[in-house]
This record gives structure tokens, sequence and C-alpha cells, in this order.
């Protein structure tokens, strides 16, 4: 069995009856390793003490009338049943939990930890409801968040790296802070590949050495490194969750989990307080079941303003902007989409890729919601050759940064890889040879300041590097295949939201492949709502 050939497990199987033997047979389907794996890390167990007598106190009766109702449930949706009394914030919580336990512990393991406050925060919350108080837009909601995001409360912040075993953060980062503001309740954290995936190149996309290997319900690999967020949305195990991304890591696996994930242009949120990777390409965003939660989400997450984030200091106009507003049924209507076929089909006509890749539905429903899709040609070639050694210096200038300012148990990434290298079996399963890399950086201070400023000159001027720049279509806005856009797209600076087509959902085929809309910085990169007659964006 290929990576792209797993059991034709559906959302709605995932979400109706027979879900437990939906997902075990998903997880014994997954690809083998054509190497023998190395020996295996203890992964952190889910500690589900907190919840265990509020569980039996709600009951089973209880939870099957909310199985009935909440999975694939909106913010929308979920504000309404709370408003009219048919829900609390405390039920919503315990159904997450017990869903997590019966159905992603020990098993998916998207979720590396829950948050052992998760209780009191939504009684608290349940009581300002009834008294008339509503902090916002999020009031109640459970949100999930990737393991890189820094919490000031019980949780810990590891980037799934066991030298972070106990690390907390010194303070919540500043989205968790607008998060909280707005009423939503934090479930956990998700689990991810190690460091972002700047560990080990032969390490399967989502391994950890705390969470272990995450599994794509789908019977796939999963891809990048927000795995746990992405298999935790389109499995119902949080209402919302957060994602993050250098390259890829938040397109990729919301690609692969039928959901929708957005990469906003570097600097809209703020990434304070979050483990870095590369300060001129790091970018965090949602990772949703629509793309109006999408916008509701990011409507949060854009409001805190960093004044010690350059990247975001374009980002002014957008502050307390509201993006459900900007969701219109009629927003393609007279656009010019261009589509960039894959290697496999350069150069062929709209046709032929449509039927290569399945996606004839797709573009036949954008064309009655009164938009041109065309094919178009980029530069097929990947990422220049400076963006690795220029990650390798941000990340050790970062990590070290970052690590002193919280008071974390490892001080450098020197002392990570030689914690590692005491266990490499427990620590460092698939090595770390990306880690002696960056440690091992031999570019100047100079010369990465100089790459630097040019992705940031290149940001301010709206436009991107050449080989992966959107600006220069003959087009309002792009689309293309995940297999193509995270090829191509390690050095974009331009937002991106992936919407995958409905036959994603159905087979885990190679011929169904997901779209991903790209647009110009500090632009909506999709401009249409699930309902506005894009087949690729309705669940």
């Amino acid at each position: 069995m290929t990576p792209h050939q797993g059991s034709a497990i559906t959302r709605r199987t995932l979400i109706a009856g027979g879900t437990l033997t939906a997902l075990q047979h998903a997880i014994a389907s997954q690809p083998s390793s054509a190497a023998p794996a190395p020996p295996a890390a203890v992964p952190r167990q889910l500690d589900f003490t907190p919840y265990s007598a509020a569980l039996a106190d709600l009951g089973q009766p209880r939870l099957r009338e909310l199985s009935l109702i909440l999975p694939e449930a909106t913010v929308a949706s979920l504000n309404g049943l709370m408003e009219h009394s048919l829900l609390t914030a405390t039920e919503l919580c315990l159904w997450y939990v017990d869903r997590i336990q019966r159905y992603d512990a020990n098993a998916l393991r998207s979720v590396l930890e829950l948050n052992p406050d998760l209780l009191p925060i939504a009684a608290a919350l349940d009581r300002e409801r009834q008294e008339g108080r509503i902090r916002g837009r999020l009031h109640g909601i459970p949100v999930l968040l990737k393991d890189t995001i820094g919490t000031g409360d019980r949780l810990h912040t590891t980037a799934g790296a066991a030298a972070l075993a106990d690390a907390r953060s010194d303070r919540d980062a500043a989205l968790v802070r607008a998060l909280r503001d707005n009423g939503a309740i934090i479930l956990g954290k998700a689990n991810m590949s190690e460091w972002s995936y700047w560990m080990a190149a032969s390490a399967p996309s989502g391994y950890s050495a705390l969470g272990g290997q995450t599994t794509s319900p789908y019977g796939i690999d999963p891809w990048g490194s927000s795995t746990g967020s992405a298999i935790a949305a389109t499995a119902n195990f949080a209402a919302l969750t957060v994602g993050c991304e250098t390259a890829g890591s938040i397109i990729a696996p919301s690609c692969r989990s039928g959901i929708v994930g957005m990469y906003p242009t570097p600097g809209l949120v703020s990434r304070d307080r979050v483990i870095p990777l590369c300060e001129y390409l790091d970018s965090l965003g949602p990772m949703c079941r629509t793309v109006r939660d999408a916008a509701e989400l990011l409507t949060v997450l854009a409001t805190p303003n960093d004044e010690h984030d350059l990247a975001g200091k374009d980002a002014w106009p957008l502050r307390g902007l509201d993006f459900t507003a900007r969701l219109d049924r009629d927003a393609l209507r007279g656009k010019k989409l261009g589509f960039i076929p894959t290697p496999e089909t350069s150069g062929a006509g709209l046709a032929q890729v449509a039927n290569t890749y399945a996606l004839g539905p797709a573009i036949e429903a954008l064309q009655d919601a009164g938009a041109t899709v065309v094919t178009v040609q980029v530069p097929g070639n990947t990422a220049p050759g400076f963006i690795d050694p220029a990650v390798n210096w941000s990340f050790r200038r970062s990590l070290n940064a970052y690590l002193t300012e919280t008071a974390a148990p490892m001080h450098s990434l020197r002392e990570v890889i030689a914690f590692n290298a005491k266990d490499p079996g427990r620590f460092a399963r698939y090595g770390q040879e990306r880690l002696y890399w960056t440690d091992a950086s031999r570019l100047s201070a100079e010369n990465a300041a100089s790459t630097h400023n040019n992705c940031s000159a290149m940001h301010a001027a709206g436009s991107t590097p050449p080989c992966a720049t959107s600006a220069s279509m003959p087009s309002s806005a792009s689309t293309t295949s995940t297999r193509c856009s995270t090829r191509w797209r390690d050095t974009r600076r331009s937002p991106c939201l992936p919407a995958s087509s409905p036959e994603v959902r159905r087979t885990a085929s190679p011929s169904s492949v997901p779209i991903t809309w790209m647009r110009k910085c500090w632009r909506w990169p999709t401009p249409s709502n699930r309902q506005a007659g894009c087949a690729s964006c309705r669940h």
C-alpha cells in the first residue's frame, strides 16, 4: 500500500455510527516504513483524571444526545445552542474530552496534552453567560493549540521535544490572550512533527518524542508539522484548532485532513511566545472545518498588535477587521482564477489537468459562480538554495532567545542536542541531523540579515520571491493542487488557504487533489465562503 492508498474512510463515517471500528481500521491501514523502525520512545500519556467525575455525572445518555448534534458543529451553531440554554460550555468540553478518550488516546494521537483546568474555566464562562456577560464571539468555544504556542498556565509548551517535557511558558502568547479575552477555552495542546519538522529528514510527518506518531483517520500520510491540529479538527476533537507554518505546515496537513487551514501573511497574527523556526516565514493561522469558522477564528487571532514583531507593522489596517464580513456569495463573479498545474501536467490545458486530478466538479462550480478559470505556468523549480541555511541560522538564534526568555529547562539548542544524544532511542528516534546542521550554521549574521531584509522588502511591496509569486499571474487569485503548492511555496509570504474537494473526504485516492487558494500579501486568499458556489469549500 502506497502512502496515497488508504482505506476509504469518510468524514461521515467518522462522525456517525461505527466510529471506533472506522478509526481502528484506518490506523491498521497506515503505510509501513520500508526500513525497520528504530526503538520506540515512550510518549506522554493523556491524563483524564481531572474529568472522570464530571463525565460520570454527565452520564452516557446525555453524551449520546450530544453526539447527535455536536459533530461538525460550527461556531455559529454552538453559540446558538448555548444562547438557547440547550448546551453549556462545560458539556461541550466534556463531550470533546470523552471523544478524545475514546478515539484519540493511544490511537490517532492528535492531542498531546489536555488542560487540567478545563472544567473550572468552562464553569466560570457558563456563569458569565447566565449573567448576560459575553466576552466575545468565541465565548465558551474550546480551542486546541499547536504545541509551539505558549500558555501561561499549567499546560506545557514543548514543540513535541522530550528535552522540553517539563517546560512551561512564562506567560500567555499574545494570540492566547486574544482568545481568552474573547471567551475561548484552551482545550489543550496538539501533537506535531517535532521541532516543526526541523529535526530529522527521515522522520514521518506527525511524529514527536513526547506525542508519538500522529495517525490520519483517512489511512494516509498526514503531511506537514501541524498534523495534530489538522487531525483533531477533522475528527471532531475540538471546535477550532490553531496551527503554525513555515513552509507547508498548515497548508499540507489541512489538505490531507479535508479541512480549511489558512497560512496568513507573516505578522498578521502575533508570533509572541511561540517556539520559532524562521522569523521571516513563520505564521500562525486557523485550522477549521469550514471557511466561516476559519474567518471567525482569524478575526480573533489577528487582533493583538505586537510592537516587537516587525513583520506585523503593515498589518494595522486589518486589526479589528471582521473577516466574516468579507465572505460574499457573489465574490467570485467576474474574477479570473489562475490554476497552477503540477509539474507532471505542466503545459497541459485546463481540461486535461481537471481530468487528471478529478477537479472537474470543483472547476465547474467555480465557473458557475461567475469565475473564469485558466491554467498558468510558474517557474517549476523548488525553493532557492538560500532557504535552508537561512532557516538554520534563524532557528538557532531565535530558539536560543526563546529558551532564555521563558526560563526553559534547556538554555540553548546545543543543550537540546546533548540531551537527545544521551538516549537517542527514546529522544531522537529518527536522528537529529537537522539540529546538528542548525547548530553548525556558518551563515554570517550579515548574510542572514540580508536575506531577511530582501524578503521583508518583497513582503512590504506585496510581492514574493520570483519562484513563488502569484502577483505575476494574469488573475485575481490563484489556485493549485497541494502537490505543487507545497513544492514551490517554501519561500512564500503570501496568504494561502486550502479547501479540499469532496472527493478527498470520500476516498484516499491519488486522483483526488485538494485545492489551495493564494493571493498577494495582506489579502484574504479565497474570495468565497462555503456557500458561494465553490464545491471545494463545502462540507
